[in-house]
């Protein structure tokens, strides 16, 4: 699927501050699927920025019931995945989505370590919902590449199907929550760090 795949654009570049990021974009071969990937430096061991990505999906699901929007459930735990229902708010014209997605923390063989996901109804019996749209195709990772003691290269990113959203919408979106989670990893360690 690689080879067939379009070449990166850049979609963003943060120059204005350190450390940066850059997020790409492309299409997925002939299926009207989408990637965006960010990337960037934590000033950070690899292993504790796999750690703060595993809390912070802890602490969404600890978290859910005090809010409506998103919310999160962990279904199934073990030390190597994650198993989790999830519900957005979309923007007005569109139903809120429903997600059941599996994560997979991986340690590979460069010394390197990630987690991926994907979509996972098929561990889910019960049919779809009628007041909330069922996404069928969402796949993404992080990746995270040691450069120095305590400096990792991040990577992370997304794969989905916008189906008859307009790039002015869903881009923002995407980009957002790219920022958004390098910005947590990078501010979750950065305090780790300086409690140790």
């Amino acid at each position: 699927m690689e080879d067939k795949n379009q070449h990166w654009k850049i979609v963003k570049i943060e120059k204005n501050e350190a450390p940066t990021w850059t997020i790409y974009a492309r299409k997925i071969d002939d299926t009207g699927s989408l990637e965006y990937k960010i990337e960037g430096e934590v000033q950070s061991t690899s292993e504790a920025c796999l750690a703060s990505f595993r809390e912070d999906i802890q602490d969404l699901a600890n978290g859910s019931e005090k809010k409506k929007y998103p919310t999160y459930e962990i279904v199934e735990e073990t030390k190597d995945s994650l198993l989790t229902y999830v519900i957005h708010k979309e923007p007005f014209i569109f139903k809120n989505t429903e997600m059941r997605v599996k994560y997979l923390f991986i340690a590979k063989e460069d010394g390197n370590i990630g987690v991926s996901w994907h979509e996972s109804w098929e561990d889910c019996p019960n049919p779809p919902s009628k007041k909330l749209k069922r996404i069928e195709f969402y796949r993404g990772n992080w990746h995270f590449e040691k450069i120095a003691k305590n400096q990792t290269k991040a990577e992370n990113s997304v794969q989905f199907n916008p189906k008859k959203m307009p790039r002015w919408l869903f881009e923002p979106m995407v980009t957002k929550f790219l920022k958004e989670g390098l910005e947590g990893i990078r501010n979750k360690t950065a305090k780790e760090t300086l409690l140790k």
